[in-house]
């Protein structure tokens, strides 16, 4: 009896009464994102468009990507069990191939490090890392609703300033009036005007969105519309068609059907308006006579030039950037004689171009695992949108696009890949849940 007395009794025992309480409060808000969480969350989809601007004499050190990306690591490092709890598998495969990529570089194509290793580094150091955070953010109610308006208002705002010609930059290819802004590559700021667009209609059907801002979305559509047929982009044109097609079925996040079909109908309205008034995009559409040398009919060169370098080393590949020479040569010889190199237009053609069977494995095997979860999404808080993105950026990149290196594509995987009940989850019961 004297074992079970009170000066034997286990510390437990003699805590507070308000010791567990403390307790989990402590842990609620260690499990809450705070504000440079916050910051760092929403300044990131905002700045989508204006990843490549950067301070004059800086030697592209000095930018918004960099801003971000000092902003994700400090709130990785203020709260590591919000933004680091989980861990998607996918990730690990694209960290996977990555190294496979790095192993092919050294010792493949060591003589074209200055080319491959910048962006393998940025997939490594930026957007990798950023999905790591959108993937435990998502989770958080709201966070998933408000990060589209983020995107949303970032691509409407880099729209207007296009519009305005404000850092604009014309793109010599024989087609007048085809412009690209803030040093993007006009098919890459192309692409995030489509999927803006798409995300727009899809913010216009959510059944949460109130009527104020829903009225919102057809002067900020109008505005990226024509902004996209600025950049004469046939892959932002075509993700904007196709992901919109996509958001026709019942859902239980959209509107009901005949209001769901009257908006779409109105943003169809406004889009072909607009490209009634800026017709590059159907210049660019339109066929070319087949007696002339064009770029359409280059990049239709590329697709056999691409398969029979893959033929010669199709396990390994060749490595990073050292099929550019050759097939510039064979694809497009009058860009050889200006010193000039192109890269594969073709995601598929490209994996296994530089890394073989073994690379291009471990990056579709991710990707199919990201469009089934995006096919489950359906049922989720933003419906059918994640499958609206990247379905059409997958066909995109099996025919006339490498969207590897762009963030909307990365945007997408996050959005497919989160769970699917955060925007009407509680914070109480997500807590619970995350503890």
């Amino acid at each position: 009896m004297g074992i079970a007395g009170n000066e034997l009794s286990p510390p437990s025992e003699a805590r507070p009464a308000n010791w567990s309480r403390t307790r989990g409060a402590a842990t609620s808000e260690a499990l809450c994102p705070n504000l440079l969480v916050r910051w760092a969350f929403y300044l990131s989809m905002f700045a989508i468009p204006f990843a490549r601007l950067y301070v004059p004499g800086s030697g592209d050190r000095l930018g918004v990507k960099r801003v971000i990306q000092a902003f994700i690591f400090a709130a990785m490092l203020s709260r590591p069990r919000v933004c680091l709890r989980f861990v998607p598998v996918v990730l690990l495969w694209f960290l996977a191939y990555c190294a496979v990529r790095i192993i092919a570089g050294l010792w493949l194509a060591p003589e074209y490090s200055a080319m491959w290793w910048p962006n393998t580094l940025e997939l490594l150091e930026f957007l990798l890392p950023w999905l790591w955070l959108l993937f435990n953010l998502l989770a958080y109610p709201k966070f998933s609703y408000r990060g589209l308006w983020a995107f949303a208002a970032g691509v409407s705002f880099c729209a207007l300033l296009h519009v305005l010609g404000v850092g604009t930059v014309e793109v010599d290819n024989g087609i007048d009036g085809r412009s690209t802004v803030f040093g993007q590559n006009a098919n890459e700021i192309g692409e995030i005007y489509g999927a803006a667009l798409v995300a727009l209609i899809a913010l216009g059907l959510f059944r949460v969105t109130t009527t104020s801002l829903r009225l919102l979305v057809f002067p900020m559509a109008g505005l990226v519309a024509i902004a996209l047929a600025k950049t004469g982009s046939r892959t932002g044109a075509l993700l904007s068609a196709i992901g919109a097609l996509i958001l026709l079925p019942q859902t239980r996040a959209f509107v009901p059907r005949i209001r769901r079909y009257v908006t779409l109908l109105l943003v169809a309205g406004v889009f072909a308006a607009v490209m009634y008034q800026i017709p590059t995009v159907m210049q660019r559409l339109a066929p070319v006579e087949s007696s002339s040398i064009t770029q359409q009919e280059a990049r239709a060169r590329m697709i056999p030039v691409l398969f029979d370098i893959f033929l010669r080393k199709p396990i390994f590949g060749s490595g990073p950037d050292k099929y550019q020479y050759e097939l510039t040569r064979r694809a497009m010889p009058y860009m050889a004689e200006k010193q000039q190199i192109i890269s594969a237009h073709n995601l598929a053609l490209w994996l296994l171009v530089e890394t073989g069977l073994v690379g291009f494995a471990l990056l579709a095997i991710p990707l199919a695992k990201a469009l089934m979860a995006a096919w489950r999404a359906r049922s989720g808080p933003c419906g059918l949108l994640p499958l609206a993105w990247l379905l059409p950026m997958t066909l995109a990149g099996l025919t006339i696009s490498n969207p590897i290196f762009a963030s909307i594509f990365w945007l997408a995987l996050a959005y497919s890949l989160a769970p699917h009940d955060s925007m009407h989850a509680s914070p109480t019961h997500l807590t619970n849940e995350l503890s």
